[in-house]
């Protein structure tokens, strides 16, 4: 009996001493274990910088650790060898359908469908469905969502006269309520007790007008003609708050305007509206619409007419083509490194993102389309794509294209022609 219970106070006293008991470091949580990956031998076209021959692009646990000649790889990172290709920053698409799923995305983005694919291979990493910015983070929802909330939609067109004023009160009245604020702020230097004014009076469009006063959110609205966006960029000037104008279509016209009150412009350079020869004012779309706003200052993204992918043919108007809507800009004399910076850093801009995407710096997500040529060339195929430092897209390993120049050489003759098939064929 005595042996028995002996054994019953030793084991009672492990039991009680928990994990304490045995070593000191078996107590201590382990930390996860970096996850490097890095990409060597690429030119390396940072977008905010200089252009960089042949560096070694190091990324630690989706972030850009390190850029350089002399930059030691890790034992256990992955290896991306990439020489002879191009490196740039992965492509912003601001309007985006089908690529990633409704809100909230994580819940409905299906992270294995072919108009993800597609977005891949034509080097788009980040995408805006309704107000949310997500990756096109291909088999997982690991750091899937960028940005939520992002724009406060406005609505101010001569088509609703009742509309316009509607919101010009709503402004009024937000900025009597800062004013009020501020004196509040003063009074309470002298007068502790003092009361500040109401805020539950701001509600609906009024609270939507107090933050875009307070600079917290991004006005957007829809405007193409001329007039449209000189009213808008009236607006924004007189209560100075941050706007996005979708469309533009005539900002060659009110670039100007649109370049003193700060505006930023969604523009598609593919866009065609015959002048209206009633008016003795200048109208209608111009091919050199990109090249105009860029002179006067304005930042603007590119999207193509459709903000979906489309199967119908390799040169579409769809977002499988969004270098290629840029490069019609430089049709129109917009300089290359000007519509590069419209699908990359000013594209994230435009979505008060590019503190994460857009460029290749250190610190940024990796981000990467990896591609056999100048981006803007209309042969030039993406081999690689990288998001959040994983390979989304291979080229070679994806039966989509893996048969077009399959080394990227340019004068590879062209794969065999089986169209149009036929029953029997194969």
């Amino acid at each position: 009996m005595r042996r028995r219970s002996a054994v019953f106070i030793f084991a009672a006293a492990l039991l009680t001493a928990g994990p304490s008991a045995g070593r000191a470091e078996d107590s201590k949580p382990k930390q996860p274990e970096a996850r490097y990956f890095a990409v060597t031998k690429a030119t390396v076209h940072t977008v905010t910088g200089p252009v960089i021959h042949g560096p070694t692009v190091l990324c630690k646990d989706g972030k850009i650790a390190a850029i350089g000649h002399d930059v030691a790889i890790p034992d256990d990172a992955e290896v991306l060898d990439a020489e002879g290709f191009h490196l740039y920053p992965g492509l912003v698409a601001v309007r985006s359908s089908g690529l990633v799923g409704n809100e909230p995305p994580e819940d409905n983005t299906n992270v294995y469908s072919l108009s993800m694919t597609l977005g891949l291979a034509g080097g788009v990493t980040t995408a805006v469905a309704n107000d949310t910015a997500a990756k096109l983070s291909f088999g997982t929802l690991e750091d899937h969502v960028v940005k939520r909330n992002l724009f406060a939609a406005i609505s101010y067109t001569t088509r609703d006269p009742n509309g316009r004023r509607t919101f010009r009160q709503a402004l009024e009245q937000a900025r009597r309520f800062l004013r009020d604020l501020q004196a509040h702020e003063e009074k309470k230097k002298t007068d502790p007790a003092a009361k500040p004014p109401d805020a539950a009076s701001l509600k609906g469009l009024n609270q939507t007008a107090l933050k875009l006063l307070r600079h917290e959110v991004i006005g957007v609205a829809d405007a193409d003609t001329a007039q449209e966006l000189k009213d808008l960029a009236e607006l924004a000037e007189r209560y100075d708050f941050r706007l996005v104008v979708r469309g533009a279509r005539e900002g060659w016209v009110s670039a100007a305007a649109m370049a003193r009150a700060g505006l930023y412009a969604v523009i598609t350079p593919r866009t065609r509206r015959d002048r209206d020869e009633r008016s003795n004012h200048p109208n209608g779309s111009s091919i050199e619409n990109a090249r105009i706003l860029h002179e006067h200052g304005v930042p603007f993204a590119i999207v193509p007419g459709s903000t979906s992918i489309s199967t119908s043919g390799l040169a579409g108007r769809d977002l499988w083509q969004l270098a290629m809507e840029a490069a019609f800009a430089v049709r129109g004399g917009l300089p290359d490194d000007a519509a590069v910076r419209a699908i990359t850093i000013d594209a994230a801009r435009v979505l008060g993102i590019e503190h994460r995407v857009g460029s290749i710096e250190v610190g940024k997500d990796a981000d990467f389309a990896i591609v056999d040529g100048d981006l803007l060339h209309y042969m030039t195929l993406v081999r690689w794509t990288v998001v959040n430092g994983r390979v989304a897209y291979d080229k070679q390993k994806d039966s989509l294209l893996e048969h077009i120049r399959p080394g990227g050489d340019r004068d590879a003759p062209p794969p065999p022609d089986y169209w149009p098939r036929r029953l029997g064929e194969g």
